[in-house]
């Protein structure tokens, strides 16, 4: 075993100066690059099975650009948290429509409203 001596950074790294929603914001906008380039693979996969080779570097380009823009994402900027988020649920939405009606839980199944599934 070696006797390496390990700096502590933690403690330069200072106080965090973000609210809990900007963390929240930033986390999701996080999550939604994450599935946006989990979709191009999965695009990308299809070109290359059909032989379009073309396609395919287009699209890692596009996949590319998605993964930089989870490394250059500041949870400070809060335009760019919603912006991100938005494009994400551009990309990702079926159709075009918004996410926002859920099917109604089957009967005895907790639902979002009151928990108790009636």
């Amino acid at each position: 075993m070696a006797n390496l001596a390990v700096p502590i950074v933690l403690p330069e790294l200072g106080k965090a100066r973000w609210t809990p929603a900007q963390l929240f914001g930033y986390e999701i906008a996080l999550e939604g690059i994450r599935q946006s380039v989990g979709f191009y693979a999965q695009q990308i996969a299809r070109a290359e099975a059909a032989g379009n080779l073309e396609a395919a570097a287009a699209l890692r380009a596009d996949q590319a650009t998605w993964a930089q823009r989870g490394h250059d994402l500041d949870p400070l900027n809060a335009r760019a948290v919603k912006r991100i988020r938005d494009a994400v649920d551009a990309l990702l939405s079926v159709d075009g429509e918004e996410d926002t009606e859920e099917a109604p839980a089957a009967e005895g199944e907790l639902d979002e409203q009151d928990g108790r599934g009636d």
